[in-house]
């Protein structure tokens, strides 16, 4: 009948040993706490600041969004600007009959600059398209070592030798 008594002596100690841990550690929870102070025994101002250390704290009546909500308010704002814009775009119209003045475009030639310089200063200005028909009209008045230092004042879109003979001449 006792054949396995170490069996069953190995079930009857680990019950007992079960039992006084489940004690010990039941005993442990209702223990008071070391931690410092509880939430009872603080005020909200410092319960405020102890959270603020690991948490964003906000107060119950500031209204939080999140970033789809965001996204949706911006894009409802932007509509209505587009709407605002839009419906005053009409009234803007008569105004547009009057007579448009050509913009004036000042460009600074540096000293040492060749003509290639020259003529990706005007494209990048956007005075000249063509490049080679700038460097071509150049040659052909013999304006490579001719051109002045200084600032150069063009209105809109001038067509090349006009455009040649303004960088040629000091102003």
């Amino acid at each position: 009948m006792f054949k396995n008594r170490s069996y069953v002596f190995g079930i009857g100690t680990g019950i007992i040993i079960g039992a006084l841990l489940l004690q010990i550690m039941s005993v442990r929870a209702s223990a008071p706490g070391q931690t410092g102070i509880t939430l009872d025994e603080m005020d909200p101002q410092k319960l405020r600041g102890e959270a603020a250390k690991y948490y964003q704290v906000f107060d119950k009546n500031t209204k939080v969004f999140t970033q789809t909500e965001l996204d949706a308010a911006v894009l409802k704002k932007v509509k209505e600007e587009t709407d605002k814009m839009a419906a005053a775009k009409p009234q803007e119209q008569p105004k547009a009959n009057t007579p448009e003045v050509a913009p004036k475009i000042v460009i600074y030639v540096q000293p040492n600059l060749d003509a290639t310089a020259v003529s990706e200063l005007l494209v990048k200005s956007g005075i000249i398209t063509d490049r080679k028909a700038f460097v071509t009209e150049l040659d052909k008045q013999g304006g490579n070592t001719k051109i002045q230092i200084g600032y150069h004042v063009f209105e809109g879109v001038t067509d090349i030798p006009k455009l040649v003979t303004n960088l040629m001449t000091a102003q």
